[in-house]
């Protein structure tokens, strides 16, 4: 009997909370995406970031699709959306946000453990991230690791600075993140190491981290994409990360209603 290559993958993600994908994203993708990249950091937005303190650089910066075409034509036109819906079998793909985290080389600074689900005003069970490097990603780069099953924990964890590593707290129900170095097991514990191309898919419940960038000459670029499902809900709570503009969305309505967040997949011509 032949294995089916999309169960398999609802498994890895179901059970594990992360995926890779690997090779999945266009080389005429890429190259478009890492000219947007740079000039993104070229132009940052007023949410763009810089974190890092005494030696190197770890830019962010937010809601890319909103001011470069380049971001916002990947977004929709990719496969992107195709390839989660496939993943985690939901039946419509609805963009929140998409994001640049660029660690330069000498950049000693980690990325702390934390999971993203309450670092945004959404509240629902369908809220992914893609991980996408626009560079070969390594631990020595900085690449992301994972608690294998900390998505299934049913916890919400405070939202931690990446400068400084210090909590914000968004609502009464959160608790501090554990301390995964003493208390989980390593082998509970997987470093996805990525190939340009690749993607890393994980739900929004899952505990991940990354190191600094140790490399004395390799950057590590990447582009993260935020997706959720059509039940997913505006839930606007203090000290939560900004949005780029107000949506016309009351407190417990859908995403999927406010055009600022678009529907990927299907597609209008799909449906």
């Amino acid at each position: 009997m032949t294995s089916n290559p999309r169960t398999e993958t609802r498994v890895r993600l179901t059970t594990s909370g992360f995926v890779t994908l690997s090779g999945v994203i266009a080389p005429r993708w890429l190259a478009r995406l890492e000219r947007a990249l740079e000039e993104a950091l070229a132009r940052p937005s007023p949410l763009g970031q810089q974190f890092a303190r005494g030696g190197g650089a770890f830019h962010s910066d937010l809601f890319l699709s909103a001011s470069f075409p380049a971001f916002r034509e990947f977004t929709a036109e990719s496969d992107l959306a195709a390839i989660v819906a496939e993943a985690t079998g939901l039946a419509k793909v609805v963009l929140f946000c998409d994001e640049l985290l660029v660690k330069e080389p000498g950049t000693s600074l980690q990325t702390p453990w934390h999971h993203d689900y309450t670092y945004w005003p959404i509240a629902g069970e369908d809220i992914y991230s893609v991980w996408i490097p626009l560079d070969r990603v390594c631990h020595q780069t900085g690449a992301l690791e994972f608690v294998q099953g900390s998505h299934r924990w049913g916890q919400r964890y405070h939202p931690k600075n990446f400068d400084t590593g210090a909590d914000r707290v968004t609502a009464n129900d959160e608790q501090p993140v554990p301390d995964v170095d003493r208390d989980i097991a390593p082998a509970d514990r997987a470093i996805a190491e990525l190939e340009v191309g690749d993607c890393v898919l994980f739900h929004g419940r899952t505990l991940h981290r990354a190191a600094g960038n140790s490399s004395a000459a390799q950057r590590r670029r990447a582009i993260v994409v935020r997706l959720v499902g059509p039940d997913v809900r505006y839930d606007p709570r203090p000290r939560t990360l900004p949005l780029i503009w107000a949506p016309r969305l009351a407190p417990g309505q859908r995403l999927a209603d406010d055009p600022l967040f678009p529907t990927l997949w299907p597609t209008a011509r799909q449906v």
